[in-house]
């Protein structure tokens, strides 16, 4: 056999732009909401329970800083979750599975099957009231997950995780 090292033409390259991606639940917009809610209040309930505890005024002569910042964080942590949520998908392919997220900062993950070590699907209190589930999927070299698809239905979880072992303990064979 020839050794062959061709030219490729950059153009011609599949583009990530053509992927039909999958959505993920519309639950998720809600688990999401209810996410950032409790994050905004302990932001907002720590502040003034220090305050109360420590019998500091200066808290009030601040006060109308503090909840106009605090609003305004809120509004826009939540518009976040509304935008965010659109730009959610993910994709399997023959060789990889790709993740892409954000509305503001655009990233798109690609995790090739040969480089999985393991995966795990993981359910927080708030997603399980809504029935929905994390994949996660680990690659050789770090402590924590290099992917994580939120919003899946548990059987849609499983499914993509029992294919990805399959395709892992495939490759590992050949």
């Amino acid at each position: 056999m020839e050794f062959s090292n061709q030219q490729i033409v950059e153009s011609e390259l599949p583009s990530v732009q053509d992927i039909k991606y999958r959505s993920i639940e519309k639950k998720h917009r809600t688990v999401s909401i209810i996410a950032t809610t409790i994050f905004a209040l302990v932001i907002l309930v720590v502040p003034l329970i220090i305050n109360i505890l420590g019998g500091e005024t200066w808290f009030y002569d601040y006060i109308i800083y503090i909840l106009s910042f605090w609003i305004l964080l809120y509004c826009f942590l939540i518009l976040l979750s509304f935008k965010g949520f659109e730009h959610k998908g993910y994709a399997m392919r023959e060789h990889d599975i790709i993740f892409k997220k954000g509305w503001i900062w655009r990233s798109s993950t690609i995790v090739p099957f040969n480089r999985v070590q393991h995966t795990e699907i993981e359910q927080g209190p708030i997603e399980r009231i809504f029935r929905l589930s994390v994949l996660k999927i680990f690659t050789a070299g770090g402590s924590s997950s290099d992917l994580r698809i939120p919003g899946l239905l548990p059987e849609n979880a499983n499914r993509l995780k029992d294919y990805i072992q399959n395709k892992v303990e495939r490759d590992e064979e050949e």
